[in-house]
């Protein structure tokens, strides 16, 4: 009659014991026996009772239990863990810093590059609801601004969007009067800060429609950062009058502290109404950024309205596009809008997707040596396990389960991971104020200034990481350790300290078959070969890159120019290019110099002008659009000073200045438009203004070296004198030493000019767009594979070594029984080599498969390229053999007689 509450209890006590796992707890503690045991008795008492309901509420009380003890327990579990794991690693500090500073490499590495991914693309601004941010460009080519008026009708699309604001970043000289300096200047408009829920730090901000009548004072918005830097944050500063190209702006208010404008990478000193562009800027004749429906420069970002889906906002969109094609056929013909968030447009719309690619391969890049890292330190846990075994025994003997072992392994593994982060960041931190100032060096019309500050976002995927990477290389370890025989182990004692099966010794003899935590090791140290194979291969492809981009036809040549740029304030016309005239004069007149010429934009700059341009003998066809294509004013004596080759016709000269408009093209616009046909003579209308074509020079790149061949015209800087140009001077004199007589010759001229980049062209071309990215990525990419390589090498020597040291007992025979020397040294580099051979093998499949992704980064050179992956193999057999050979070498050196008594 018993058998029955009995088989009753038994399932009773296996559900009750399914519900502890299932959260789960030790069945070993003390607390788990204690409600074990007081749930047997309440169920006992409650089953005489015969009710059943009080069966039910003794069941939901026990799962109520558990569920609030739960967390408890394993509270203090892991607190007892952690502390036996620091005491454990306490006691080995030799095998604590390897492991830690190996760990720290990698998440240096990591959190380097998501700090740069975050604060490009991840960061959201720091305005109201930026989620609903989203950008509105051009879809069909540069350039992908809109303009203002079509921004006023895309404003108006009410049905999906809450509001939609423009900008642009301009050059300006402010002089506060204790002398003129250069800043960024940003155009927004009247709605800017409104739609943004940006708040004054002092004064207030623009108004809604502030600007817009003609003949309202000109106002500025300071930057908080600039503000502070500047005017030392002094109150007062508002409604003070200070000059911005030589016209007086009244400063009506500061900016949030926390905003730092809608633009990732510039940084803006303050903020204008876009409608007091012609105040900001001298007269522009008939055609105005404002108006000319075909100039499209601003940046639009619209706030979607509550409930409004991306996929709504886009077709809405749409709609309103092929409207505005109806309407405005000659500016809008199969012209389309890219509508996609805020942030996947940084930091502008025409390097956004570019630049996604970059950082996604370099983020790639600093994954896959964390990975290594991890692979290395698993295989220091797996040696130190391996002599931990009697430990692992006699903890296992008095009651430890496996998976409670495992757990104080993965423990002390993500102990050594968090330490490692604590070494990490105060580096990272340190790199990434290194880095900013070097991108803040980097040459350009608007300054650059990202913010690599450490958020919580990083912080919390660090975190994140170092679990992971913890958990990653811990597992390895605890699992081959935890794999015990607790009779063999116990009875070894001391010299049974391995976590390997007594076993022939891996690839020594053919045939023979490695344990299995000497298998893993193994492919521990494959894994590292192949991932530094591949950090190696991207390395090497961004460096045979720049070389390739070094030999690129700019166009021009660079060697023995030098770069001056100017700023002027308060000029006419007639006045700027006075001061041009006389400085060209006077540069080219100094000891050693051979030309000198200005131009509008330095070539191969950060940014330049954009022409739409037409022939006079203009096709028939009906589709026929005029192209986009560079253009640049230029001063007499431009192309002999750049050594631009001059093709047909003429150059510039002093006459061009006031006559007739003309213009130079380059090969490519003239058999674009004039195909077998001379380009001498003929006419082109360049932004509405008829042109007599008066020369063709050769092509060039104008704003990369990526780029394929493009239209370009210039024109006579006296003809649309800007108040902003750059002077090249060619000499034969050490640059660095004309640098301090240039910048003295133009103050001699006007003591109040701002000058600035005043560099030579080769420094211009490294720092600039030119071949900044491809240095940038040879270096990130060099050094990863750098010290993926040093990292490999040493988990290598460590396994080999590690193997050595097990098997002296068993070299000590074979040298006894009279193997040679060099058996030993060729068995040991055969199994490192072919360690090496085989993560070659699967490395070369990884980095050609990293290599398609890295296909657009790339300038005349072949993702595959055979020399590239050669070299990088036969490096890495020859460092792998090196790290072989020195436990190979120690290992002939075994007395056979001390290691036979061993045994």
């Amino acid at each position: 009659m018993s058998a029955g509450p009995r088989r009753s209890g038994s399932r009773a006590d296996r559900l009750f014991r399914a519900l502890l796992r299932a959260f789960p707890f030790d069945f070993r503690t003390d607390h788990a026996r204690d409600m074990e045991q007081t749930f047997r008795a309440q169920r006992r008492d409650a089953r005489d009772e015969g009710n059943t309901m009080t069966l039910i509420r003794l069941w939901l009380d026990t799962i109520r239990d558990i569920v609030t003890t739960a967390p408890r327990e394993h509270v203090a579990i892991l607190r007892q863990d952690v502390g036996y794991a620091l005491r454990a690693l306490r006691r080995a500090p030799v095998f604590t810093a390897s492991a830690v500073l190996t760990l720290a490499f990698g998440m240096c590495a990591m959190t380097g590059m998501f700090t740069i991914v975050n604060a490009v693309m991840f960061r959201p601004l720091s305005v109201d609801h930026p989620e609903q941010l989203i950008s509105i460009s051009n879809g069909t080519g540069s350039p992908f601004g809109l303009s203002f008026r079509d921004l006023q009708d895309y404003r108006g699309q009410s049905t999906v969007l809450a509001d939609a604001i423009g900008y642009q970043a301009r050059a300006a000289v402010l002089n506060a009067g204790d002398g003129a300096e250069r800043i960024t200047v940003e155009m927004v408009t009247d709605n800017y800060f409104s739609m943004l829920g940006v708040q004054p730090a002092a004064g207030r901000l623009i108004q809604p429609d502030e600007g817009r009548a003609r003949g309202d004072a000109p106002v500025l918005v300071l930057a908080y950062a600039y503000w502070q830097s500047r005017f030392d944050g002094d109150p007062s500063i508002v409604s003070r009058s200070v000059r911005i190209n030589g016209r007086p702006f009244t400063i009506i208010g500061v900016a949030s502290p926390a905003f730092r404008g809608t633009e990732a990478l510039v940084r803006v000193a303050g903020y204008v109404p876009a409608w007091m562009f012609d105040t900001f800027r001298a007269a522009l004749g008939p055609s105005s950024i404002l108006e000319d429906r075909a100039v499209r420069t601003f940046t639009v970002l619209g706030r979607l309205k509550p409930g409004v889906s991306l996929a709504q906002a886009r077709a809405a969109l749409d709609v309103k596009a092929a409207g505005l094609a109806r309407d405005y056929p000659s500016t809008h013909k199969d012209v389309s809008l890219r509508v996609v968030p805020e942030t996947h447009t940084r930091p502008t719309p025409e390097i956004g997707p570019f630049l996604r690619v970059a950082a996604t391969a370099m983020a790639g890049l600093a994954a896959v040596l964390l990975l290594i890292t991890s692979a290395n330190v698993a295989n220091l846990l797996m040696a130190r396990a391996a002599g931990r075994g009697r430990e692992v025994a006699l903890r296992a003997a008095l009651g430890a389960r496996r998976g409670r072992l495992v757990r104080q392994f993965l423990t002390e593994a993500v102990v050594l991971a968090l330490l490692a982060t604590l070494v990490a960041v105060p580096i990272v931190v340190l790199a990434m104020r290194v880095l900013h100032d070097v991108i803040a060096g980097v040459s350009g019309i608007v300054a650059i200034d990202p913010d690599f500050s450490v958020d919580f976002r990083v912080l919390a995927v660090t975190l994140a990481m170092a679990i992971g990477a913890g958990v990653v290389s811990g597992l390895a370890a605890a699992l081959s350790c935890c794999r015990v025989d607790l009779a063999e182990r116990l009875k070894s004692g001391a010299r049974g300290a391995t976590g390997l099966p007594r076993r022939s010794w891996g690839f020594l003899h053919a045939g023979a078959k490695a344990g299995a935590s000497s298998r893993f090791q193994n492919a521990l140290v494959v894994a590292q070969v192949a991932l530094s194979l591949t950090l190696l291969v991207s390395g090497g492809l961004f460096v045979r890159s720049l070389d390739r981009a070094r030999d690129v036809d700019l166009g021009f040549d660079p060697d023995g120019l030098l770069l001056a740029s100017v700023r002027l304030e308060g000029y006419d016309s007639a006045q700027q290019l006075a001061f041009y005239r006389t400085v060209r004069d006077r540069l080219a007149s100094l000891p050693g110099v051979e030309q000198a010429a200005w131009i509008q934009f330095p070539p191969l700059g950060i940014v330049g002008e954009i022409a739409e341009v037409s022939p006079d003998d203009r096709p028939s066809d009906p589709d026929w659009r005029p192209p986009t294509v560079a253009e640049a004013g230029i001063g007499p004596e431009y192309f002999a000073t750049a050594r631009v080759p001059l093709l047909e016709g003429r150059s510039f000269d002093g006459r061009d200045d006031s006559g007739e408009p003309v213009v130079i093209v380059n090969e490519t616009l003239a058999r674009q438009l004039w195909p077998n046909r001379s380009a001498v003579g003929r006419r082109l209308t360049v932004d509405g203004v008829v042109c007599d074509v008066v020369g063709v020079v050769g092509n060039g790149k104008y704003q990369n070296v990526w780029e394929s061949p493009r239209g370009a015209v210039f024109r006579p800087l006296g003809q649309d004198v800007p108040a902003l140009a750059t002077v090249l001077v060619r000499s034969r004199r050490a640059l660095p030493d004309l640098a301090p007589v240039v910048r003295e010759t133009i103050r001699q001229v006007d003591g109040d000019v701002a000058i600035y980049d005043v560099r030579p062209m080769s420094v211009h071309l490294d720092n600039g767009s030119a071949f900044f990215i491809f240095r940038l990525g040879a270096f990130i990419a060099s050094m990863f594979g750098g010290m993926g390589v040093l990292l490999a090498s040493i988990g290598l020597y460590g396994m080999i070594a590690y193997h050595v040291s097990q098997r002296t007992n068993e070299i000590g025979v074979r040298m006894a029984l009279g193997a040679r020397a060099a058996d030993i040294i060729r068995d040991v580099l055969v199994r490192g080599g072919r360690t090496a051979v085989i993560g070659i093998a699967i490395g070369v499949v990884l980095a050609g498969a990293l290599a398609r992704m890295l296909r657009t980064l790339l300038v005349g050179v072949s993702p595959f390229d055979p020399l590239t992956y050669a070299a990088v193999a036969f490096l890495l057999v020859s460092i792998c053999l090196v790290a072989s050979f020195v436990p190979a070498r120690r290992a002939t050196v075994v007395d056979p007689i001390i290691a036979l008594r061993g045994d």
